[in-house]
């Protein structure tokens, strides 16, 4: 090749050229150097032409170039004398460029110099600089502990946390190679982790532990007592090696963490996690929890109770499987699935519902996702709550509430339910019936609304019964004269009770109210308050509404106030002669002939037997008077059957309000029983008289046989030696000797055939109604025991209470052979009457048994063999 192409080369090398000579002094000692030849580039370097720059000298041309005053001259004068070559790197302040440049001699008194741009490099190499310094404040104020070394373990990085987790200054530890004593993990028989990041393993063990090691780079942990003065920490330490572009190991640098605080956490976190793992393990619900890879982190031990998983399946991390497992059982597989992949789908959805496995087990299913304040998802958590009990007992208690339901419906009262806020939720049949609404139209309506209840006299509308129970939370009942109006506008009197509706926990959640139509009961209640204040027989007032209406009128705007008491004469003869009912008829006799002859507002009261009591208000005694005497007329002119009406009066009249009530009505008393005495003996007369024509009329034939009796007493009387006023007593004992017979049934006494036991019972009854219609009468008290004992036999056996002999009284015992004797001679229904002879021979016959024999003898001797009868 030719010259010509080197030089064109040369001519487009990037490379700055120059060829140059030595110019000398005179003595022959160089002074400069002339440029010869120089290309394209060089002209760049110096800005300036090449035919600018050939044939002119170094210090001309390269002046500035390089360091302050920097000797261009000297430089060439030494390679000149010693030959070689030189480099070194300039700045050019002119260009701003950094240059390497390179001298050399090819021959004598001749030089080349290149010049070769590396402002690229330099700017590369600042900028490497500065990110080395930036990387060194970096790992110099790490939170970690951090150490580096190069490939003969010098230390090279050293940090402030490593100073303070050792307690050693980075001036002591940079540049030295023995450095294991001062880190914890190391001792002096032990291998250091810069050493062990070299090996093979995947697992390295040493005193310390295992260390782990991830790719190429060693990690390790442990418990190191002597950081922190002697305090200790947990630590974690990173070694990682260093490579150069080449990827060949040049050192390592290694990393130590304090995790003292993240231990203790996760210490907390341990037990925190077994806790809750022994809560779930202790609950009664099936508790699985996944993370947001749907990897199970929890199942507890009733997920495996309640589904009877496979150890296989529980041991497999991978929730799906379970899950899936869990549809199998499930009577809706699919829908399960389903349900589940919706959840995975949506993770932010809450679910809640029931789920039925094929062993008929019923299930709460519960899935929420696992969320921390921000939002963040980490998982879902399920649980299955076995609510099988319950739904059975729900089922029970729906067939119950439905039964109830038909029960309330059913009952014969009215019954409406509400809520808490009184508003209805139930009405029965009866209640639609009084109410007049029906359940459809009453439901959720205000129970005031519906339930329209006022005072029966006042017709104020009544408190609503409900909102008493809700505040009060007790059993209410409605006042008395509640009146509940209907829909339709019919008034029905009610009673009703309120009681709140009370669950297990104390909560009232509503109130029931049972009433019913007060119509028939209130009726009755009338009656009842009527019989309660009236004599039932007579209708007038009673004793207890006297005893109160007396207090009542006790003041003084009633005075003058008196009190007028009224006694029925001969009430008890008749009851004994005529019986009760004649006795009653008599008492409503005299009540109405009392109502008549009292002015309107007076009060009429019976206090009992044969006793009434007026009671006048503003009444004085002249007043009083007129009113007796009125009453007296009118009862003179009333007759119950032949008896007459006799009434014996006696009053007392309060003046002043400082007399004593009570001391009137005693005066009255007295004063009535004063005239009682002489008028109730003049009506026992007249009633005798009565009753005596009155059995004679029910039987002839027991008015002609008293009669004859009565003379055959007279006789034996007699023959006696009675006195006169004895004789006339015997006659008349004779005479009323079956008075008695008066209370008999007139069909007994006139039976034709012959009585039966019953009815001679009946009969034997006479001689003591004879006795207690006598003895009522003063003047025929000792002809009662008379007539009492006519019945009695000599021997004892006769009635009614057995007397024996003289127990019986004489005349008795005279009256029992007249009566004997009579009826043996005269015609019964039942037998013929016998001969005299007959009868004298019966009369004989009994004597001594039946009959006094004195009395016998002298009977049949004086009175009938000697025709005296």
């Amino acid at each position: 090749m030719d010259d010509n192409f080197y030089k064109e080369i040369i001519e487009q090398s990037p490379i700055g050229y120059a060829y140059h000579k030595i110019i000398c002094k005179d003595d022959g000692t160089p002074c400069d150097y002339q440029f010869i030849e120089v290309n394209s580039a060089f002209g760049d370097f110096t800005g300036l032409k090449g035919s600018e720059i050939i044939g002119k000298m170094i210090s001309d041309i390269l002046h500035g170039i390089g360091e302050d005053e920097f000797d261009w001259i000297q430089l060439y004068g030494k390679i000149a004398i010693t030959g070689g070559k030189k480099e070194f790197e300039a700045y050019s302040e002119n260009l701003k460029r950094w240059y390497r440049i390179v001298v050399y001699s090819p021959k004598k008194y001749y030089f080349v110099t290149l010049f070769i741009n590396i402002s690229k490099r330099k700017q590369i190499e600042e900028e490497l600089k500065l990110n080395q310094r930036r990387l060194m404040d970096i790992i110099e104020f790490l939170p970690d502990a951090t150490l580096a070394v190069d490939r003969e373990k010098r230390v090279i990085i050293w940090n402030k946390a490593i100073e303070k987790m050792t307690g050693i200054p980075a001036a002591e530890m940079i540049g030295k190679g023995d450095y294991a004593y001062t880190i914890p993990f190391y001792g002096k028989k032990q291998p250091q982790l810069m050493d062990l990041i070299f090996q093979e393993d995947e697992v390295i063990k040493t005193r310390y532990g295992h260390f782990r090691k991830e790719r190429d780079t060693l990690l390790a942990e442990t418990f190191c007592p002597a950081l922190y003065q002697g305090q200790g920490a947990w630590v974690s330490a990173k070694v990682s090696p260093l490579h150069d572009q080449a990827g060949n190991v040049i050192g390592a640098i290694e990393s130590i963490r304090d995790i003292n605080e993240q231990k203790l956490t996760e210490a907390g976190l341990r037990a925190k996690t077994a806790f809750l793992e022994a809560q779930a393990n202790a609950s009664f619900d099936g508790i699985l929890v996944v993370n947001e890879k749907k990897q199970r982190i929890l199942t507890n031990c009733r997920i495996a109770e309640l589904f009877d998983v496979p150890q296989n399946i529980l041991d497999d991390e991978d929730d799906a499987l379970l899950l899936a497992y869990v549809a199998t059982l499930s009577k809706k597989t699919e829908h399960f699935l389903d349900k589940v992949n919706y959840l995975y789908d949506h993770p932010s959805e809450i679910s809640r519902d029931e789920i039925e496995l094929k062993n008929g087990m019923v299930l709460d299913r519960y899935s929420a996702p696992v969320v921390d304040n921000e939002g963040k998802y980490y998982g879902r958590i399920w649980t299955f709550h076995d609510i099988t009990e319950r739904k059975k007992l729900e089922t029970a208690l729906a067939q119950e509430k439905k039964l109830l339901e038909t029960t309330l419906i059913s009952v014969g009262d009215g019954v409406i339910s509400t809520d808490d806020q009184g508003n209805i939720m139930l009405l029965n049949r009866v209640a639609e019936y009084l109410t007049g609404w029906t359940q459809r139209e009453a439901k959720g309506k205000p129970l005031e609304e519906i339930f329209n209840i006022h005072d029966e006299f006042t017709k104020e509308k009544c408190e609503n019964i409900v909102e008493k129970v809700l505040v009060s939370g007790k059993t209410q009942e409605l006042g008395n004269h509640t009146v509940l109006i209907s829909k339709n506008g019919i008034a029905r009197p009610i009673e009703d009770s309120a009681a709140p509706i009370v669950q297990e926990d104390g909560k009232i959640v509503g109130v029931v109210l049972v009433f019913r139509d007060f119509t028939e009961k209130k009726q009755k209640q009338d009656e009842i308050k009527f019989l309660s204040y009236h004599d039932q027989l007579t209708g007038v007032y009673n004793r207890r509404f006297y005893e109160e209406e007396i207090k009542r009128l006790d003041t003084e705007k009633n005075l003058p106030l008196t009190i007028v008491m009224g006694d029925v004469n001969g009430l008890k003869l008749i009851n004994d002669s005529f019986g009760h009912a004649a006795g009653d008829e008599l008492l409503k006799k005299v009540a109405e002939v009392l109502k008549k002859g009292c002015r309107p507002g007076d009060i009429i009261a019976r206090l009992g037997g044969d006793e009434f009591i007026l009671l006048l208000p503003k009444t004085d005694a002249l007043e009083t008077e007129t009113i007796i005497r009125r009453i007296k007329v009118l009862a003179a002119k009333e007759k119950v059957g032949a008896i007459g009406i006799s009434i014996s009066f006696g009053y007392e009249t309060k003046k002043n309000a400082q007399e004593n009530v009570q001391e009137i009505f005693k005066n009255t008393e007295d004063q009535m029983y004063r005239h009682k005495v002489w008028e109730s003996l003049s009506m026992r007369r007249k009633t005798i008289d009565l009753i005596m024509n009155t059995l004679y009329k029910k039987s002839n034939r027991e008015m002609r046989h008293s009669k004859r009796v009565g003379e055959i007493c007279k006789m034996i009387a007699t023959q006696m030696n009675f006195n006169q006023d004895d004789i006339n007593q015997m006659r008349i004992a004779g005479l009323m000797h079956d008075i008695g017979k008066i209370g008999i049934d007139e069909k007994i006494l006139n039976k034709p055939q012959k009585l039966n036991e019953d009815e001679r019972n009946e009969i034997k009854r006479h001689a003591e109604i004879g006795y207690r219609i006598l003895s009522l009468v003063n003047e025929f008290s000792q002809i009662a025991r008379f007539v009492l004992e006519h019945q009695e036999k000599w021997d004892g056996r006769g009635y009614p209470r057995g007397l024996k002999g003289e127990e019986i009284s004489l005349q008795a015992r005279i009256i029992a052979v007249a009566d004997a004797y009579d009826a043996m001679m005269t015609d019964r229904p039942y037998c013929k009457a016998l001969s005299k002879e007959e009868a004298v021979q019966e009369i004989r016959r009994c004597s001594s048994t039946q009959f006094d024999p004195y009395i016998v003898k002298i009977f049949l001797e004086k009175c009938v063999l000697n025709r005296c009868e």
